[in-house]
């Protein structure tokens, strides 16, 4: 009834509060009925004008598959992503089982190097991965990028126009030029900032190279 009344309520108040020792509340959470302790995800904090403009978005999306059930399979989702050589890993959850302590130890690497990783997801396939060279993504290289590696595959894959493209509103992506060459390249059919299809700020969450590549890649 404790976790019922508070979700984030820990077992040790709620071991203080009802004099249970707290092996046994943990025992009768997960034993008798069953809950499971989830980690809490970090996410952007939203103004109420950012819900206004995702909630604009998502209708605007309602309305074109409404018109057009095809739609959400012609939409490819991109991404940029940092990984460091050496992951870093949390020790709460790397434990080693035995009879006596084997004493193993992991070293940590300070300021280890890091990669800048590019990934386009549709329904038939992946672009990608494409590493950037550069340690700084600019407009210009994010526009190469476009131009060398995306392009030249996604034209084989399009070849009636029917993809829309899709990318944050991140500096990189704004620059003109690249705006210009989505433009030329996608003509009314990019998702993006200050494109045919606006893309709500802060909305990284709605693609699914957020809320599934970026996480398989880390395991």
């Amino acid at each position: 009834e404790s976790f019922v009344r508070s979700p984030r309520n820990s077992t040790r108040r709620a071991s203080r509060e009802t004099g249970i020792p707290n092996v046994a509340v943990w025992r009768v959470l997960r034993k008798r009925i069953h809950l499971k302790a989830y980690k809490l995800s970090i996410v952007q904090h939203l103004t109420d004008a950012d819900k206004a403009v995702r909630k604009e978005f998502c209708m605007q999306i309602f309305h074109r598959i409404q018109d057009d059930e095809k739609f959400p399979v012609s939409v490819i989702f991109s991404d940029e992503s940092t990984f460091h050589a050496s992951a870093k890993v949390s020790t709460h959850n790397c434990r080693i089982w035995g009879s006596e302590n084997p004493r193993v130890f992991l070293e940590h690497v300070r300021d280890s190097p890091k990669v800048n990783m590019f990934c386009v997801l549709s329904k038939e396939r992946v672009y990608g991965p494409f590493f950037f060279m550069e340690t700084t993504i600019t407009g210009i290289v994010y526009l190469d990028m476009l131009q060398e590696f995306l392009i030249p595959q996604s034209d084989e894959d399009d070849q009636e126009g029917h993809i829309h493209f899709q990318q944050d509103g991140t500096p990189p992506h704004y620059l003109g030029e690249v705006r210009l060459y989505l433009n030329t390249r996608f003509s009314g059919r990019w998702i993006g900032r200050a494109a045919p299809t606006a893309w709500p700020p802060r909305s990284p969450d709605l693609t699914p190279l957020d809320f599934f590549l970026w996480g398989f890649v880390e395991d």
